[in-house]
């Protein structure tokens, strides 16, 4: 199979500067409805699907679960800062390569996929809660050198959901 298509089976993201309200509104659906279908796939996983990756030199399936939770606790907590800053705050990355060799990323990948609900939960409950004003609001993102207005944040963490879903999707119709 394409590599290329196995590193991005749903295709590279697509963000619109300015979106109509209705793709934010999609966006922030598809981030509410990934932890129950996320909880789905993980009851159809078996422990070697957990422990497969999607591709050769990709992550497995517990690393992707594992760095789901991590990458939405920041992206949340990003938005969450660019929301409440009188000035667009500079944001980080981290280093998601070193966290996927971390002994956490071992453990029970059920832990992530509770985190992931609850926060989804919470997170939707934000973005549903933002003014026209905290819509205009942003952060820089300093290891990418880019700012990021709230409506493109949404839509890049809303491809991400959908991403690394593809991924599992693939390891588990290999079956």
């Amino acid at each position: 199979m394409d590599v290329e298509f196995l590193k991005y089976p749903i295709g590279k993201a697509s963000i619109e500067s300015d979106p109509p309200i209705e793709r934010v509104e999609g966006c922030i659906a598809v981030i509410g409805r990934m932890p129950k279908q996320l909880m789905e796939f993980a009851k159809a996983l078996t422990d070697e699907q957990w422990d497969t990756s999607y591709r050769q030199e990709g992550w497995t399936i517990r690393q992707v679960v594992h760095h789901l939770a991590d990458s939405h606790m920041n992206g949340f907590n990003r938005q969450r800062l660019a929301v409440t800053s009188l000035e667009t705050p500079k944001v980080t990355g981290y280093p998601q390569t070193l966290f996927a060799a971390l002994p956490d990323y071992t453990s029970d990948p059920f832990l992530s996929v509770i985190l992931l609900a609850s926060l989804h939960e919470k997170w939707v409950s934000f973005l549903n809660g933002i003014t026209e004003t905290g819509w205009k609001k942003s952060y820089f993102h300093l290891d990418e050198s880019k700012e990021y207005t709230m409506k493109e944040s949404v839509q890049m963490y809303a491809w991400h959901c959908q991403h690394h879903m593809a991924h599992i999707r693939l390891v588990i119709d290999k079956q």
